[in-house]
C-alpha cells in the first residue's frame, strides 16, 4: 500500500506499500512473450513498506509578457488514444462523486491511454482514512533473465528502451543476473511484457486476492483522504486551488504511476531497508530489485544496488547507464531520487527547495499545497514517462527537437529543428507562455518540414513552452519542451512588498522599478487567478507606486499583475502574495443558509493569533445583538437563539488578536 498524506501542523504524510508474490501456489508462468516458458518461483509473503510524503507550501512569482489582445489557443480535437488494450480504467466506490469518476476516466485516463500502447490497469478509487492517498496492491516476481528477455522481445522499441536494455546488460547483469535472481514487477507491467493474467494476482475492493481480468478484480485499491483537515482541490470544478489544498487528480496520477511501475521496494526509514530482500519471511534473496531499481545511478556506470543501500544524496534515474538524468521537473532540470533515511519515499523525486512548485513533478516525494492544480505526467517534465517507457511500457517513436541546443534563447527569434519520428508525416510546432501546450506566441499550422522559424518571441527572461506534434498513422502525438526567453526587455518590476511574501494587513503600498522605456503602468490585484482584478483595478498611472486597501485577510493567494506600456505595447509581469492569515470561519460555509436556531461556528486558526471574539448580529455589519460572548482561545463557538425562518441576514464578525492588535473578517449568512 502506497500512502502519502499532507504533513501540516496536524498530520504526517505516510505511504505504505504492501508487496507480495502470490502465484496461486506453484503456478508456472507460461505462454510468455514469444512462447517463453518460465519455471515457477516460490511464494513470498506480503511485505509492508512505509514511505513518507511531506508537503511544502509557499507561492512562486512568475513573469509573463504578451499583448493586450491575446489570440485564442486552439484545442486539438483529433488526438485519439493509442492504447491497444483497455487502457487505464478507474472504478469508483459509491462515496466518490459521479462527476469526479467521469473526469478520471476521460481526462486523467487519457494522459496514459494517448501515450502508451500497453499500459492497462483497473484501479479502484475510494475515500477513506489514510494519508493524502494510499494504494494497496499485489506484486509478482520474474527471474532477472525472464525480465531481460521480455525487454528484448518488445517490438519496435523506442530509443529509450534500446538504451535501457543495453544498460541493463552492461551494468545490472552481474549483480542481478541469472535464473536465481529476481525482479519485482507490478501486475500491469507483467501483463505488458506478456505474462498471462491467470498467473498473476490482483486485489478486490475488500483487499482480498483474485485473478486479474475476473469480475471485481483490480490492479490496486487507491484510497484518497476524506480528512477535512487535509482539503482537496478538484481541477474540473474550476476556481483557484486554495493555498492549503492538494489536487485530488494529481494525487491519483501519482498513485497510478506506482500501480504501473515507478515505485521501489526500498523503504527509507530508518534504517534504509529493501522490503523485497531475503531478510523477510519467505524472501528469496538479498537485494531483490523492482524494475525501476535497475535504472538508479549515482554517476555514469555506477548502478546503486538494492543490496548496498546508501544514504548518500544524489542518485537519479537513467536509461543509458548513468550518462543522462532521464527525469526532469517543470523547470527542465534533472530530478534526483530520495535516498536518505528521512521517511520520504525512496522511489520518488526529491522536491525542489525552498518552493517545490518551481520544479515540481508528479512523482515528487513531497506535496505542494496550493501549487499542484493541473499537474500531470504530460506537463511536469516527463520523468515518469521515461521511467515507464524504460521498464517496459511502449509508446510510439515521436519526433524530437534538437535545436536550439541551449535552453536559453539569445533574442526575439529562433529556428526550431527536429528529428522526425518513425512514420511521422506531418508536424505542428506550438510556442506559448501560458503553460505547457500553450500557443499564444506561435501557432503556424501543419508542416511537412523538419524546422520552423519563430519570431516575436518575448525578451524578458520568462519561460517559453514549446510543443512539437507528430502525426503518425493518422494519430497526433506530442513532446513538450521548455526554454528561457532572452532577458533584454525593460518591464517594470515590483520591488515592494517582497514578492511571494505574506502581507501584513488589509492595506499595502506596492512599489516598482520604472523599467526601460515604460511610459505608463497599471496594477491589477485579484483572487481568482493570474490576471484577475476583482480586488484592485484603478486604471493607468505614470507613478511607480500605488496604495491598495480592502485586501482580504483570509490567508488566500493574491495575484498581482503589473502592466508596463513600452513603445505603445502593453506587457506585464505576474506575482503572487499570501493575504494576511486571520482566523477564518470554515463551518457553516460562509454565505450559506443556516439550518437551525443553534449553530456551532468553527474557524481556522489565524497565524500568530492568540485570542478571538465572535460577534453575531442582525443590525448590520459588525453588529453583535445575538452574540457578544467575550474573548476565547478556542476555535469554535455555539450560538443559540438565531432567527427562525424569514429572519433575513445574519452578520458574523470574527476578531483575531495578532501581536496585540485586534483585526477581523466579516461574513454573512441567511437565517433558516
Amino acid at each position: 500500500m502506497a500512502n502519502y498524506r499532507s504533513k501540516s501542523a496536524r498530520a504526517n504524510l505516510l505511504r505504505f506499500s504492501v508487496c507480495a508474490l502470490l502465484l496461486h501456489g506453484a503456478v508456472c508462468l507460461s505462454a510468455y512473450a514469444q512462447d517463453e516458458s518460465f519455471a515457477a518461483g516460490p511464494v513470498k509473503e506480503p511485505i509492508k513498506q512505509v514511505r513518507v510524503f511531506n508537503p511544502r507550501s509557499g507561492a512562486v512569482s512568475s513573469s509573463r509578457v504578451r499583448e493586450m489582445l491575446q489570440p485564442h489557443e486552439p484545442a486539438r480535437t483529433d488526438l485519439t488514444p493509442v492504447n491497444t488494450g483497455s487502457g487505464i480504467v478507474y472504478t469508483c466506490d459509491s462515496n466518490v462523486a459521479a462527476a469526479t469518476c467521469n473526469y478520471l476516466n476521460t481526462t486523467v485516463a487519457s494522459y496514459y491511454n494517448s501515450i502508451f500502447t500497453n499500459a492497462n490497469a483497473n484501479i479502484y478509487i475510494v475515500y477513506g482514512t489514510t494519508g493524502l492517498g494510499s494504494t494497496e496492491t499485489y506484486y509478482n516476481f520474474l527471474t532477472y533473465d525472464q525480465y531481460v528477455t521480455a525487454l528484448g522481445n518488445i517490438p519496435n522499441p523506442s530509443a529509450i528502451q534500446t538504451s535501457a536494455l543495453s544498460a541493463i546488460n552492461t551494468y545490472a547483469a552481474t549483480p542481478y543476473g541469472g535464473t536465481n535472481g529476481y525482479v519485482e514487477v507490478t501486475v500491469a507491467l507483467a501483463e505488458a511484457l506478456g505474462v498471462p493474467a491467470s498467473s498473476l494476482t490482483g486485489i478486490t475492493s475488500t483487499n482480498g486476492s483474485c485473478t486479474p481480468g475476473t469480475a471485481g478484480c483490480y490492479n490496486a485499491v487507491t484510497t484518497i483522504t476524506n480528512d477535512p483537515g487535509t482539503p482537496l482541490y478538484y481541477d474540473n470544478l474550476g476556481d483557484t486551488e486554495p493555498s492549503d489544498a492538494y489536487d485530488f487528480y494529481s494525487t491519483v496520477i501519482h498513485e497510478t504511476d506506482e500501480v504501473l511501475g515507478t515505485s521501489s521496494c526500498i523503504a527509507t526509514g530508518p534504517p534504509l531497508s529493501d522490503g523485497c530482500d531475503g531478510s523477510n519471511p519467505g524472501g528469496m534473496e538479498t537485494g531483490t530489485p523492482e524494475a525501476v531499481d535497475l535504472f538508479r545511478y549515482s554517476s555514469a556506470g555506477n548502478l546503486v544496488l538494492d543490496s548496498s543501500l546508501s544514504g548518500t544524496p544524489g542518485p537519479y534515474f537513467s536509461y543509458d547507464g548513468g550518462n543522462t538524468n532521464g527525469a526532469n521537473g517543470r523547470a527542465g532540470t534533472g530530478k534526483a531520487y530520495n535516498t536518505l533515511a528521512n521517511g520520504d519515499d525512496y522511489a520518488d523525486f526529491i522536491s525542489s527547495t525552498p518552493d517545490c512548485g518551481t520544479n515540481e513533478a508528479i512523482q515528487d516525494a513531497e506535496g505542494c499545497p496550493g501549487e499542484d492544480a493541473g499537474l500531470t505526467i504530460l506537463n511536469d517534465g516527463g520523468g515518469e514517462l521515461n521511467i515507464l517507457n524504460a521498464v517496459g511500457f511502449s509508446m510510439p517513436a515521436v519526433s524530437v527537437l534538437f535545436s536550439p541546443a541551449v535552453n536559453t534563447l539569445s533574442g526575439s527569434s529562433a529556428t526550431f529543428g527536429w528529428t522526425p519520428g518513425s512514420g511521422a508525416t506531418e508536424h505542428e510546432l506550438w510556442v506559448g507562455t501560458r503553460g505547457v501546450g500553450s500557443s499564444n506566441i506561435s501557432y503556424p499550422g501543419l508542416t511537412t518540414s523538419t524546422s520552423e522559424s519563430v519570431s516575436s518571441l518575448p525578451t524578458n527572461g520568462e519561460t517559453l513552452y514549446v510543443r512539437l506534434y507528430s502525426k503518425i498513422a493518422g494519430v497526433w502525438h506530442s513532446n513538450d519542451y521548455t526554454y528561457t526567453a532572452a532577458a533584454t526587455g525593460g518591464l517594470a518590476v515590483l520591488t515592494s512588498p517582497t514578492t511571494g511574501s505574506t502581507l501584513a494587513g488589509s492595506s499595502a503600498t506596492f512599489a516598482w522599478s520604472p523599467g526601460t522605456g515604460a511610459s505608463e503602468y497599471e496594477l491589477w490585484i485579484g483572487t481568482s487567478g493570474a490576471g484577475s482584478s476583482n480586488i484592485h483595478y484603478p486604471g493607468v498611472t505614470t507613478g511607480t507606486s500605488e496604495a491598495v486597501t480592502g485586501l482580504p485577510t483570509n490567508g488566500g493567494t493574491l495575484f498581482v499583475r503589473l502592466w508596463s506600456k513600452i513603445s505603445g505595447v502593453w506587457q506585464y509581469n505576474d506575482y503572487t502574495y499570501t493575504a494576511e492569515p486571520l482566523g477564518a470561519i470554515t463551518s457553516p460555509a460562509p454565505g450559506s443558509t443556516l439550518t437551525s436556531s443553534s449553530v456551532a461556528f468553527k474557524w481556522k486558526a489565524g497565524v500568530g493569533a492568540s485570542e478571538y471574539e465572535l460577534w453575531v448580529g442582525t443590525q448590520g455589519v459588525g453588529s453583535s445583538n445575538l452574540n457578544y460572548p467575550g474573548v476565547t482561545t478556542g476555535t469554535t463557538e455555539t450560538v443559540s437563539d438565531l432567527p427562525a425562518s424569514g429572519g433575513g441576514t445574519v452578520n458574523v464578525r470574527l476578531w483575531s488578536k495578532i501581536a496585540g492588535v485586534w483585526k477581523y473578517n466579516d461574513y454573512t449568512f441567511t437565517a433558516e
